[in-house]
């Protein structure tokens, strides 16, 4: 499962660097934020933090910088970025075009929950994949919901 930058739309998307939380897998692309620790760490269902973009990188548990907090590279968007999203719990329908879903986990979307409103569908491809905007996203000092 995945989640891609598919239009920029202007959105000056650009690499960042930030300190990663120790001890935490990556994979590349995975929804990345900033805990209340001020360390980047996976957005999951739930997050009580702002999505800030997707990381670009992967950190296993046998990275040599794994249990360290050592500056990694996001993909960073404006608000009018759209993404690419593999859904990983329901089924997409054209129905979805409009409507707010939730991340599922760091890679996924979830069609059947608006509980936290994390993404904005405004394409459907097909059953297990839409297009769609980060809701709750950091754009400098401001969260954009």
């Amino acid at each position: 499962m995945t989640i891609l930058l598919f239009r920029e739309n202007g959105a000056n998307a650009h690499l960042e660097w930030f300190q990663k939380a120790a001890s935490e897998t990556f994979t590349f692309n995975d929804i990345v934020g900033i805990n209340t620790s001020g360390f980047l760490t996976k957005y999951l269902d739930g997050s009580s933090f702002p999505e800030l973009g997707l990381i670009q990188r992967t950190i296993a548990a046998t990275a040599s910088d794994y249990a360290s907090n050592t500056k990694v590279p996001v993909l960073v968007a404006g608000a009018e970025a759209e993404y690419l999203c593999d859904v990983s719990t329901g089924t997409a329908a054209q129905t979805d075009v409009g409507e707010y879903i939730d991340v599922d986990d760091s890679n996924s979307v979830d069609v059947g929950a608006s509980t936290n409103n994390d993404f904005y569908v405004t394409q459907f491809i097909s059953t297990a994949l839409v297009v769609a905007k980060m809701t709750r996203k950091v754009v400098g000092a401001l969260i954009v919901e």
